[in-house]
């Protein structure tokens, strides 16, 4: 009879604690990013664009992407090759090469903020025709213009 008993108030106390225990999981980590990708996925489905537009900008983060990670291995080999040889001359080969890439993030960033600028600005139609005086006398007798 007790066990019957601990069975029935171990069902009420589970039945009022899972619900909140199952939420909290739904708000967990792993789920938030889920639904991220999720979002993503649909935006990415209805991003407005053409394709062409769209290919070339994965080519040209691509080729960006394999420059950068060139430089870095180009650099990292050229210190090796100094600090095992004990070259100046590989020193300051690394040394250029770290100005270069220095130079070339520089210049993704001002095509990147560039890029990001002529996005910002609202593009204004032009007028279509300027207002003529007659316009201005057809005007409603309740419409008073002041110009100054």
């Amino acid at each position: 009879m007790e066990l019957i008993g601990f069975i029935l108030i171990a069902g009420i106390w589970a039945a009022f604690l899972l619900p909140s225990f199952l939420e909290e999981r739904r708000g967990a980590p792993g789920a938030s990013t889920q639904a991220f990708a999720r979002s993503r996925a649909l935006l990415a489905s209805v991003s407005v664009g053409s394709s062409g537009s769209i290919r070339y900008t994965s080519r040209s983060q691509v080729r960006r992407r394999q420059i950068l990670v060139g430089l870095a291995a180009a650099i990292v080999l050229t210190l090796l090759v100094a600090v095992v040889t004990g070259s100046v001359l590989w020193l300051w080969i690394t040394i250029a090469l770290d100005v270069a890439m220095a130079g070339y993030v520089t210049l993704l960033l001002m095509v990147k903020q560039q890029r990001l600028a002529s996005r910002s600005v609202p593009r204004v139609p032009p007028a279509t025709a300027p207002l003529v005086a007659s316009e201005v006398e057809d005007a409603p007798p309740t419409v008073r213009v002041i110009a100054g």
